[in-house]
């Protein structure tokens, strides 16, 4: 491959030479693409406008540009919406604020609980990263799947909420049940790629 390809972001690339799917497909969401190359199978490298935190990012995902919002790199709010390949929609609800800290995360889950308007119950899953914690809660409500995630930055402060949710109602509902547990657990490692950039230079600002 052309590694003046390789090195430049896809941002500055012409549209053409660019992977032929959907997060490419918009210029929005191209500017927190970093790459053309995937990070695993169907997922592609995102870092975050506020310069915070890194995902892996669903090659059928569009940010929505008009519901994006940023207070410099204190706070960032942003819809992704997805088609998926089975033929169901799904939808991404990401929210970063750099205030918070490790000391209230129970307060955190309470309002992630207010805001889903659901009691569910937050587990704290096992990672690799002993720089971050993430909880996690899954609950299912007039047809959607709803996958519910906190990650608290545990160097640094800041923490970020993602609400995962899957349109199951109707003809999709069947589709839903059939891949299940297979989609919990690509969800569940979606989550896992989220990962903050701690330094210097995210404390200003």
């Amino acid at each position: 491959m052309d590694n003046d390809k390789t090195n430049t972001k896809p941002s500055e690339m012409n549209p053409e030479d660019l992977p032929d799917v959907r997060a490419f497909h918009d210029e929005f969401t191209r500017g927190f693409l970093q790459s053309m190359e995937e990070t695993r199978p169907g997922y592609y490298p995102f870092l975050s406008g506020t310069g915070a935190y890194k995902m892996d990012f669903p090659a059928g995902g569009i940010v929505g540009e008009k519901g994006y919002g940023r207070i410099k790199k204190k706070k960032e709010g942003y819809l992704v919406g997805i088609e998926n390949e089975n033929g169901t929609g799904s939808s991404i609800t990401i929210n970063y604020d750099s205030f918070k800290i490790k000391d209230h995360v129970e307060s955190y889950l309470d309002n992630l609980k207010d805001r889903l308007g659901k009691e569910v119950e937050f587990k704290k899953l096992e990672i690799e990263d002993d720089q971050q914690s993430l909880y996690y809660a899954y609950f299912e409500r007039n047809g959607f799947y709803t996958y519910a995630g906190y990650l608290q930055n545990e160097k640094n402060h800041g923490g970020i909420q993602a609400v995962y949710q899957i349109d199951c109602g109707g003809r999709q509902e069947e589709v839903c049940k059939e891949n299940k547990k297979a989609v919990k657990d690509r969800i569940i490692e979606w989550m896992k790629s989220i990962q903050f950039i701690n330094g210097d230079e995210e404390v200003s600002g």
